[in-house]
């Protein structure tokens, strides 16, 4: 009895030698010692691949269900000479540095500034210039435009506007604009107005947008960026008669710098506007009394426009401003009021319902080839996974229809090895790898067990499925480019990039505030109080919809989304 316990204490405490897999790497003969338990199996794997041992997911059909726990005991565990183990996890990649490190201490205040080491300098207020002042700091955070007036050399608006954002760029501190304000105010009068007193008056951000637009168009329409490309809409009107069919269609095209979502809410409106869409299509469409040469007469004609180029940034107006006659005053000049009405915005707007049919159709081909690359992409990596995980069998809707098959069996086994495997950190190939592992170490049985109830399951789920929307489908040769600088293949998708919000009762008074993303897709914002910048998010950006007397958003502007790759 004595040798027999002998003998079976050697063969418990013999080496094994198994095959372990990674990635694309195949480690052949890795030895693997049961008395130093699952922590010495996993240095071993952590000295031939560099996955620290906290990311490791270690599976082996037949040896363990779902992922090796660190509690298990390798010498209860039937591991073969041969094994096949699976391995998960990313390995630790300590990339050397592409330019000399340089640390903020040993920075100047200038290079803390450019490097945005430091929160980024803001705009001293020069006697009621914030309008000015958030407008300015929305165009700070377009490259675009700063590229196209790099050529320019004249001394006007738009090169101080230039010169102004390299100021900025390098200080540590709040600049005053002083010679952009001085050129603005002489050059342009209306904001040079005092009151009685002598101070200067607040003005309205939109006037100030458009001075400074023009501006701009005359500088970068004689360089390769010419300002249509930028913040330019080109939009396609067409007039129809609505007494009478014989009268031809009018159609004319004009360029615009900004989109108008008209705001009409509140007591006696007939319209009642909740979403910006919504008042933008308000904008593009309504009724007009035009001379009629078949009815030789004035007539109602319909109005409807339509964007028919796109630029890579869009300008929406909040129109909250409007003339109210007080004709009981002593001096019945009226007065300017403000809507206070909510309306929300979205982070991510769709332009296609505002374009024209044919824009339309350049969309839809590149949506369709979107579709179709992101397909292509996603098989292509179940059918990788596929054909490494299970060997002979190539097809990957095959191997989902089993996994499929397998689940109501493995459920249980999913559920506990996502919580050992830290699933919020896997990626999407990590993810389908560990549903295919969980599958193989189950075993078909599982697969098998459940076919049947699976199969009936699948038919009455069938009958439940909504009949799906019909798109039209355009025959292409490739993605669109849509030119003006857009990245080809556009779908019209734009991102929220910044806002000019304006608080009070009208626009001659109230404060105006500047807010701008910092990174195209980042969450976080700069909030351009004038000289006072804070760090907010997006969150905090949705909320600027109005109601009341707060800071509501007045002036949109969307950049155009990047191509997902």
């Amino acid at each position: 009895g004595g040798f027999k316990s002998h003998q079976l204490s050697i063969q418990l405490h013999k080496m094994v030698k198994i095959t372990l897999k990674w990635s694309k790497s195949v480690y052949e003969n890795v030895e693997v010692d049961p008395t130093q338990g699952v922590s010495g199996f996993k240095d071993t794997v952590y000295k031939l691949t560099a996955v620290p041992k906290d990311r490791q997911k270690l599976m082996a059909k037949g040896a363990w269900t779902g992922t090796l726990k660190d509690e298990a005991d390798l010498n209860a565990i039937p591991l073969q000479e041969g094994h096949q183990v699976m391995l998960m996890g990313s390995a630790e990649v300590v990339a050397a540095p592409k330019e000399t490190v340089k640390f903020v201490e040993d920075m100047s205040v200038e290079e803390q500034a450019l490097k945005g080491a430091i929160i980024p300098a803001g705009l001293v207020n020069l006697g009621n210039t914030c309008y000015m002042n958030a407008t300015v700091e929305c165009f700070r955070y377009m490259p675009e435009v700063r590229e196209a007036l790099n050529g320019s050399h004249s001394i006007n608006l738009a090169t101080l506007l230039k010169s102004t954002f390299g100021e900025l760029d390098r200080s540590g501190a709040s600049i005053p604009p002083y010679s952009f304000v001085h050129n603005l105010r002489t050059n342009f009068p209306q904001f040079a107005e005092t009151t009685p007193q002598g101070r200067f008056m607040q003005q309205d951000a939109e006037e100030f947008y458009n001075t400074l637009t023009t501006s701009i168009q005359r500088e970068v329409d004689r360089t390769p960026i010419p300002f249509n490309t930028l913040l330019g809409v080109e939009l396609e009107e067409r007039l129809t008669c609505q007494e009478t069919d014989q009268e031809p269609a009018v159609v004319k095209r004009e360029s615009v710098n900004k989109l108008v979502c008209n705001i009409q809410g509140g007591s006696g409106a007939s319209v009642n506007i909740d979403h910006m869409f919504e008042g933008l299509k308000l904008g593009l469409e309504g009724s007009i009394e035009k001379f009629s040469s078949v009815l030789n007469r004035n007539a109602l004609w319909n109005r409807k426009q339509r964007v028919a180029s796109l630029p890579r940034y869009l300008c929406f107006q909040f129109m909250r401003f409007f003339w109210k006659a007080t004709p009981e005053s002593r001096d019945h000049t009226g007065v300017k009021c403000k809507i206070l009405r909510a309306v929300t915005f979205p982070e991510t707007f769709d332009m296609y319902d505002l374009c024209t049919e044919e824009l339309q159709r350049q969309l839809r081909i590149n949506r369709q080839e979107a579709d179709k690359a992101f397909e292509q992409e996603l098989a292509a990596k179940r059918a990788k996974n596929s054909a490494d995980a299970t060997p002979g069998t190539s097809s990957s809707a095959n191997l989902a229809s089993q996994f499929a098959a397998a689940a109501p069996a493995v459920s249980a086994a999913v559920s506990s090895a996502m919580e050992v495997a830290g699933a919020e950190d896997m990626d999407e190939d990590e993810a389908l790898a560990l549903a295919q592992a969980l599958q193989m170490s189950m075993g078909e049985d599982a697969g098998d067990a459940s076919a049947s109830e699976t199969t009936s399951g699948e038919k009455a789920d069938a009958s439940a499925v909504p009949a799906k929307v019909e798109v039209p489908v355009e025959v292409s040769n490739g993605p669109v480019d849509l030119g003006n600088g857009l990245p080809v293949g556009f779908t019209g998708q734009y991102e929220l990039h910044a806002v000019v919000t304006h608080k009070g009762r009208s626009a001659d008074s109230g404060h105006y505030i500047g807010w701008v993303r910092q990174t195209p897709g980042s969450s976080f914002w700069w909030c351009y109080n004038d000289d006072v910048v804070t760090e907010v998010r997006t969150e905090d950006i949705l909320k600027l919809g109005g109601g009341g007397d707060r800071d509501m958003a007045y002036l949109n502007f969307y950049r155009f989304r990047e191509n997902k790759k």
